[in-house]
């Protein structure tokens, strides 16, 4: 775990360099691998105080990763809001814009142009309108993550350089034989539905949030097709809330910008959003059921394990 701690934590520092250029805005990808980035360092040090229990980690690492955890969460939260916007921007570009709107070079607007209908419709007039305001919105975000990176990338390099001294010291914890990551995520998404078992518009994004991070644990390690299995599983659940999430939000940015300008584009809106949100309660639970068959195909092996324990040591 923590040479996964390691590899995730580089990976991110990466991607922090290459959104802090000041020559040009954050790309994408750049910003969409920060967020992620931070999230998996996060999910990372969350287990590894939870597997080494009450005073594992010792009173200095403990320390350093709550420091840690609240720098992370200051980039995690300026990258989110900028990558957000980016993914509003993609779902409207690929329902509603014109396609000489969303051609990469001036031949293929010409192109997508004259091959296809001319026509622009009252809601691709209105995503056009929604999509500049968002546009201008990543623009002013892309600035505020610069100066938040600024900031704070030295205290996380600090941060980490702190945790990563302390916990070298407690060789009950660098030594420790860790469980299987796909136990451990397992044991996280049914965590999490012990917290939240009535799932409904208002608590299901945050579902989300949790189920990522067990996807997170699950794909810590990557040799183990059990882990890789579960990862994929648990992405089903976090893609299908996602996109009502993300429809849902684009509903409430186009009611912002356009108010009563936006009618056309917001019934659209409204339609996809519920038909997201069904298909998102239908894959949650289906997928809860399946988790919950496989906790309950492991508890007889524990119960034998148990036993043949007990008759050795007897």
């Amino acid at each position: 775990m923590l040479e996964h701690l390691r590899e995730v934590a580089e990976a991110m520092r990466g991607m922090l360099d290459a959104c802090r250029k000041h020559d040009e805005a954050p790309k994408v990808e750049a910003v969409h691998h920060l967020r992620t980035g931070t999230r998996r360092v996060e999910a990372t040090l969350e287990t590894l105080a939870r597997e080494a229990g009450a005073r594992g980690l010792g009173n200095a690492a403990e320390e350093a990763r709550q420091r840690w955890l609240r720098q992370l969460k200051k980039v995690r939260r300026a990258s989110g809001t900028v990558r957000d916007l980016d993914v509003h921007r993609e779902l409207l570009a690929d329902n509603f814009l014109p396609a000489a709107d969303t051609a990469l070079d001036k031949v293929g607007a010409e192109l997508a142009a004259a091959t296809g209908s001319l026509e622009i419709t009252p809601v691709m007039q209105q995503a056009r309108a929604l999509d500049q305001w968002l546009k201008d919105r990543r623009s002013d975000a892309a600035h505020a993550l610069r100066s938040t990176l600024d900031d704070h990338a030295d205290r996380l390099l600090d941060v980490e350089r702190q945790f990563m001294a302390a916990i070298a010291k407690r060789r009950s914890v660098s030594h420790r034989a860790h469980r299987p990551a796909a136990r451990l995520a397992l044991e996280d998404y049914l965590r999490l539905m012990d917290a939240m078992p009535l799932l409904d518009q208002e608590n299901l994004h945050d579902f989300r949030k949790g189920a990522k991070k067990a996807r997170y644990v699950a794909e810590s390690d990557d040799q183990d097709p059990a882990a890789e299995t579960m990862a994929k599983a648990i992405k089903r659940v976090q893609d299908a809330i996602g996109d009502w999430h993300d429809w849902d939000v684009v509903r409430e940015e186009a009611r912002e910008a356009l108010r009563d300008d936006g009618r056309a584009l917001e019934a659209q809106l409204e339609a996809r959003t519920q038909r997201a949100y069904e298909r998102a309660l239908r894959i949650t639970i289906a997928m809860g059921r399946r988790f919950i068959g496989e906790w309950q195909a492991l508890r007889p092996r524990r119960a034998r394990s148990r036993r043949v324990l007990s008759r050795k040591s007897s």
